[in-house]
């Protein structure tokens, strides 16, 4: 068990005022078997009010709006957790198996997953469609329910071999790539390495869900990816080609990064926009 301090701080800038600003920052901790918050503080501002909301994922944050002409928007939250990683029990949905928005799989990555499982010896019917390249969406439905008889060594296996063909490359992709055009890439950030894994691990008949958060050390929030196997959630971070251990904390989950982001908003008025966010993480004592 770890007890983590961590910050985050995130400061929305606009090249002129705007008005009627509706906003949902998703920084709360989630508590589940696996991490506990000890304590929280959070400020915005400007805010006219903030209420604490949790979605239908069981994610956590924080809404509120900004009426009033205004030029910035900013987000300090602030927090003790303990961590704990034995996997978490927190319920399955059998929504996680099937291909979402940024998770369809394409002729691509349909073939990808045919190489994957013909190194591991696999001859399912979903890998042989896989190897026939056949990338029907009606057969990205089907696989839900015929894939492969695969263990975690396996699943790690996978993530290897997308560690090894992708490369984390900022700024190639926005947040609207999808899995498909980022392993056509071969590139992204923590975001696209998950939806890739995502969509191949579903492919495999394993439940898959997308993980945001913050991680030990300094930089900016963090996605990976989690894995329903003997009744938990096992978490991997294709990214950093490495299981999920006790210095990460969620913050969200869902299908994928539609359903997992830490902040949206919308306001009225003409002005472009840009975002600066910085996470810290430590261990105490």
């Amino acid at each position: 068990m770890k007890r983590l301090r961590f910050c985050y701080e995130m400061r929305l800038t606009f090249d002129q005022e705007v008005w009627e600003h509706h906003f949902l920052i998703r920084c709360l901790p989630m508590e589940n078997g696996q991490q506990h918050k000890e304590s929280m503080s959070v400020k915005i501002e400007p805010a006219d009010f903030v209420n604490e909301v949790t979605d239908g994922f069981g994610n956590g944050g924080y809404a509120g709006s900004v009426r009033k002409p205004h030029g910035s928007l900013s987000v300090m939250a602030e927090g003790i957790v303990r961590v704990e990683q034995s996997g978490s029990t927190d319920g399955f949905h059998p929504m996680y198996r099937f291909p979402s928005a940024y998770t369809m799989p394409d002729e691509g990555i349909r073939q990808f997953f045919g190489e994957i499982c013909k190194e591991l010896g696999k001859s399912c019917e979903t890998c042989k469609d896989s190897r026939e390249k056949s990338g029907k969406v009606q057969g990205a439905h089907e696989t839900a329910r015929k894939g492969c008889e695969i263990s975690r060594e396996e699943l790690v296996y996978m993530m290897n071999r997308l560690y090894g063909r992708f490369v984390y490359a900022p700024g190639t992709t926005t947040v609207k790539t999808t899995a498909a055009q980022a392993l056509a890439a071969g590139q992204g950030v923590c975001q696209d390495y998950a939806h890739v894994f995502i969509s191949l691990c579903r492919l495999a008949g394993v439940p898959a869900r997308y993980a945001a958060g913050v991680m030990l050390g300094e930089g900016a929030s963090h996605a990976w990816v989690e894995l329903w196997q003997d009744g938990r959630w096992l978490g991997l971070d294709p990214t950093n080609n490495r299981p999920v251990d006790e210095t990460y904390i969620k913050l969200t989950h869902g299908r994928d990064f539609g359903d997992g982001t830490i902040d949206r908003g919308r306001f009225l008025g003409f002005a472009g926009q840009s975002q600066k966010v910085r996470v810290s993480v430590e261990e105490i004592l």
